[in-house]
């Protein structure tokens, strides 16, 4: 921002406070709140800092000056911007407050927030944090904890039963709705314990409680059994739909809504119940969600994941049960003709859509299901747009970043040729084992990237796969297949019944720059690498090196850190797969600096990069990293223990 030689010629004859107020009044923001910070204002120093979006220097102002009034007004003003809190959370951390970074992740991130109040004994402000992240079992314990503590708190006994109770916990629940009487035996606690003691069995008890509710009003129901709506049930047995779905199992869960597997009890039959878990119907998850179940209702296709039924008061739609996993867990060891069939599966269900105007818009493999036989059905209709080809897309991304068009990225129109895109991305990764782009800057990858060759990953394959992929593939929507019927002529046309051992490797890396991918495994001993007395080297270069054991389950988790190819990131050279352990072989570090301790704009980069791989800054500014003078760079190991992976490093 351009000085103000008014501003400053105050300053210069020491007239700070008018200099301050003239900065205000000129909405000189950064300016006015380091004069207002220097005179000791630290309140109005926050408020300029925040009036300019100038969060980052608002924070740091109110966090030196300890003001738990500033604080509690500046989390307030923050709102719930993901970024900008993830941002003032890791500068609270950075000033050793815990408290102020719990705090301010409630809304965006209560799991992290929870888990810190927990470790501060703060188990009140725990609690409501652990069910925000629907984690029940940990808000229970962490109300015990509190109870311990203070158990005059009826309200918490109150809350500590009603989770017990949907847990099909009745007899905690009873305890504790027990606790909270000998506080408080208000009209809910004595209503909430006679269902209890009904659904126990003690029907005296039962009686007993209501009898004295019935003292203080005759109003209340003499009958037991009036009672039950006063308890909640176990989860399972309250998502009954129309009496007939008995639910077995949790098979997944988001931020909107959960999966369970039940079974008709009408038919035997396995199915999906995909139930809605935000409640404001104003929300555009509701708005998904209903969306989702008008469009899946007109379709019947045999490559479409089938609707069966739709209960509105769930609100929960049910769908044939998918037995054989998703595409997810299939990429990367597939057959040729596999692969072929699958594309033209998805094709199939992309031409139907389209035919009834309806763009999918999130094809990607977790949404690509396998059904009893072993055929891929497409699913999740919740992101589609029905009835408007060529609509802007606003309000925000709808999609998966690794598979999305660049039209959709930008929020142009959209059309048939969006999900051809996505199928390429999806096809691409069928065939290679990994997606076209790997991140983290999507945007810039779809939009100005070439697309990478099949060839250079899988060199057996004939070139006439790149240029399908690259059809499909193209950055402008006019140089794509325009349908679905035009994209199965081309994918047809593909030589898919090579030899039937033809069985597609991981990737190698695909261009110059020296990648973090490590190169399929190959048939070797550990002769190619030295062990010294000063630890392992390469046999052949001398290079030093790291090496880092970690069980078989951990291995997306470094397969993620190796493709970011960040520079921050301790690079991944190699990997030995073993029938129960992976061994990493990497570049070797010393890391001798605390986090907290490297250079603002250096820790910045690197707690970036540690995101990016779902690590959190929250927990990454305690580790200990290599530092060049430039550049920090955070070993894996040490990363994968605060992520709660076990690593073996030497």
């Amino acid at each position: 921002m351009a000085v103000d030689v008014d501003v400053e010629a105050l300053v210069a004859r020491a007239e700070i406070d008018q200099a301050a107020a003239l900065a205000v009044n000129r909405k000189q923001w950064r300016r006015a709140a380091e004069l207002l910070s220097s005179l000791g204002r630290v309140a109005d120093a926050a408020v300029a800092a925040a009036e300019g979006d100038e969060w980052r220097l608002a924070m740091d102002i109110a966090l030196q000056a300890s003001d738990e009034q500033v604080l509690d007004a500046l989390c307030a003003r923050l709102g719930s911007d993901p970024a900008r809190v993830a941002q003032a959370a890791g500068q609270a951390r950075l000033a050793r407050r815990d408290d102020v970074a719990a705090r301010l992740l409630e809304e965006t991130r209560p799991l992290e927030a929870a888990e810190t109040w927990y470790a501060r004994g703060e188990y009140a402000r725990a609690a409501p944090c652990f069910e925000r992240a629907g984690d029940p079992g940990r808000a229970a314990r962490a109300w015990e904890q509190h109870l311990a503590q203070s158990p005059d708190d009826a309200a918490a006994a109150l809350r500590l039963g009603e989770l017990r109770a949907r847990q099909g916990d009745d007899e905690g629940a009873v305890r504790a709705f027990q606790a909270a009487a000998k506080v408080e035996a208000s009209d809910e606690v004595m209503a909430r314990l006679a269902a209890g003691m009904r659904r126990l069995g003690y029907l005296h008890a039962a009686r007993y409680w209501i009898a004295r509710l019935r003292d203080r009003d005759a109003s209340w129901p003499v009958d037991p059994e009036a009672y039950d709506p006063y308890l909640p049930r176990a989860e399972g047995a309250a998502k009954r739909y129309a009496g007939r779905y008995r639910v077995v199992r949790e098979a997944g869960s988001g931020a909107t809504g959960r999966v369970l597997e039940a079974v008709d009890e009408l038919t035997g039959d396995s199915v999906a119940l995909k139930v809605l878990t935000v409640s404001d119907d104003r929300s555009a998850a509701f708005g998904r969600f209903v969306r989702e179940a008008e469009l899946a209702r007109t379709l019947d296709d045999p490559c479409l994941v089938r609707m069966r039924a739709l209960d509105p008061e769930g609100p929960t739609i049910v769908y044939d049960w998918m037995p054989g996993g998703t595409l997810s867990a299939k990429v990367g060891s597939m057959p040729l003709r596999e692969v072929g069939r699958v594309a033209l599966r998805l094709l199939h269900a992309l031409e139907t859509l389209h035919r009834h105007g309806v763009v999918h818009r999130d094809v990607k493999p977790s949404n690509v299901l396998f059904d009893a036989a072993g055929q891929a059905r497409l699913g999740d209709l919740g992101a589609a747009h029905l009835g408007d080809l060529g609509a802007t897309v606003t309000g925000g991304l709808v999609g998966s970043l690794p598979y999305m068009a660049p039209e959709q990225m930008t929020g142009a129109p959209v059309s048939a040729s969006t999900d051809l895109y996505a199928l390429g991305c999806v096809i691409f990764e069928m065939l290679t084992g990994q997606a076209p782009y790997g991140g983290p800057d999507y945007m810039a990858q779809h939009l100005g990237e070439a697309v990478p060759k099949v060839t250079e990953l899988c060199p057996r394959l004939p070139e006439v796969f790149d240029e399908a992929i690259e059809k499909l593939m193209a950055k402008s929507q006019d140089d794509r297949p325009q349908d679905a019927t035009e994209a199965r002529a081309l994918l047809s046309s593909l030589p898919w019944d090579l030899a039937d051992e033809l069985v597609l490797e991981r990737p190698v890396p695909r261009n110059d720059r020296r990648s973090s991918v490590p190169p399929p495994p190959m048939d070797r001993d550990e002769s190619q690498r030295v062990r010294t007395a000063a630890g392992w080297e390469d046999a052949f270069t001398g290079a030093k090196l790291a090496r880092v054991t970690t069980f078989r389950g951990a291995r997306e988790r470094v397969l993620s850190w190796a493709r970011s190819n960040a520079p921050e990131l301790q690079t991944v050279l190699d990997l030995d797969e073993g029938p129960a352990e992976d061994v990493w072989w990497l570049s070797a570090v010393q890391a001798t600096r605390p986090m907290r301790e490297v250079p603002p704009l250096a820790r910045e980069r690197a707690l970036r990069a540690l995101e990016a791989v779902g690590v959190s800054p929250l927990v990454a500014v305690d580790l200990t990293v290599a530092w060049d003078g430039d550049d920090a760079v955070v070993p894996l190991a040490a990363a994968l223990s605060v992520m709660g992976v076990h690593a073996a490093a030497e």
